[in-house]
């Protein structure tokens, strides 16, 4: 059986599933296998995909997100041990180094990396709605009669880590786009995806969220590409995908079945009136997207980003006479167990962190499990927009290149 702690601030069906956890016969976990993909910008990122120990080709998908930073990687905490816990039990599970970080250090296409401001190199082909000056970001860059191109890329080449932040963003789009490739080859089913993220990928998560929102779930097919004007490719505001002109009304938000946020945070460049605008101008992300906020207990730091996110972001609870609808499945929770940890520091450490996880995504996949796969169709990797004109649902992203 499971072990079991208090809880705090919780309603409805998730909190019986979280109370009333059964026992489990756990499936033999299988080795992790390294893959490889690339960016929209050019960059080669790598990963690890520990598939589903029942049934990998029907099975959802859980996606691990550390925090970008110095020396920090995809190894670093037990996110192994959760992935392979999750594997066990009818998971598969995808985790990779963001740019800069472990091995994902290579620019494959230096060429387009270092032009990012023109509006044609892209890739696919379509109009860049930038602008985004690599160049002006990163230490040591290409300029003007530099005969030798930099063709790899570190984490201590940022010249401010906190204003390069939303070329994660693109990074995480690539993620998506690999696990649709698997989708589409029957690996996988990424008609469910899980984030599962600590510290500030909470706060990144969100922004990308917002994107995937703003993104058909579908290509477009030949006959829809002819009414999308010059050049055959359909744009979009946040990403280059249609949202009108015969296609599909699925959104790609409507795949990600729910998260669960270690410790969450935001940097300050995120500021609070930035977040809320983020959620305010999609209101499908904060009514399909179920989160679950878990921090140590006596951590009131992370306590306190909880409660914002929750409360003031989210607002489970609308005030009287607001328009929001009560949201049952977003929640937050002390580890009592966890005194003293922080972020993925909560795994691995015997606190009940992985059981909670596990019954939290349970609950939510119950509903999600009989969701066929359906061929997503993408050839390649899909841009966002970075520069200062992209608004993320009205605010601005935060940061100014």
């Amino acid at each position: 059986m499971r072990r079991h702690f208090a809880v705090a601030r919780l309603s409805g069906a998730i909190v019986v599933s979280l109370l009333c956890a059964e026992s489990r016969v756990q499936a033999q976990a299988t080795d992790p296998v390294e893959e490889t993909f690339l960016t929209a910008d050019g960059i080669q990122l790598h990963g690890l995909f520990h598939a589903s120990s029942k049934n990998s080709a029907t099975d959802a998908v859980v996606l691990l997100l550390y925090p970008p930073g110095k020396d920090n990687n995809m190894n670093k905490g037990d996110w192994k041990g959760l992935a392979t816990t999750l594997s066990k039990e009818g998971y598969n599970v995808f985790r990779f180094d963001w740019r800069g970080h472990g091995k994902s250090t290579t620019i494959t296409d230096p060429a387009r990396f270092w032009n990012l401001q023109e509006p044609t190199d892209q890739f696919p082909p379509n109009p860049w709605s930038g602008p985004w000056n690599n160049s002006r970001l990163i230490l040591n860059a290409p300029g003007p009669g530099v005969r030798k191109i930099k063709n790899d890329l570190f984490f201590k080449d940022l010249r401010n880590p906190l204003r390069y932040a939303p070329a994660y963003l693109l990074d995480l789009a690539a993620a998506r786009h690999h696990l649709d490739t698997k989708n589409d080859n029957g690996s996988v089913n990424t008609s469910s995806i899980y984030l599962i993220g600590s510290d500030w990928a909470a706060a990144l998560g969100l922004a990308w969220l917002v994107t995937e929102w703003n993104r058909p779930a579908f290509a477009p097919t030949p006959n829809q590409l002819a009414f999308q004007g010059p050049g055959g490719f359909p744009t979009h505001k946040y990403v280059p995908q249609p949202l009108a002109g015969g296609m599909p009304n699925e959104l790609g938000g409507g795949d990600i079945s729910g998260a669960v946020w270690l410790s969450a945070a935001r940097p300050i460049s995120f500021n609070e009136r930035l977040v809320k605008s983020w959620i305010s101008g999609t209101p499908k992300m904060r009514e399909n997207n179920p989160m679950l906020f878990l921090y140590g207990a006596k951590d009131l730091k992370a306590e306190a980003q909880a409660d914002f996110f929750v409360n003031e972001v989210l607002v489970v609870k609308p005030p009287p006479g607001s328009s929001l609808t009560k949201l049952d499945q977003t929640l937050q929770m002390e580890v009592k167990n966890g005194a003293g940890l922080n972020g993925v520091g909560l795994l691995g450490a015997n606190t009940g962190a992985e059981d909670t996880i596990l019954q939290y995504l349970d609950a939510i996949q119950k509903n999600r499990a009989k969701l066929i796969r359906k061929n997503r169709g993408f050839t390649a990797p899909w841009s966002i927009q970075l520069g200062p004109d992209n608004n993320l649902a009205g605010s601005g992203f935060g940061f100014r290149p």
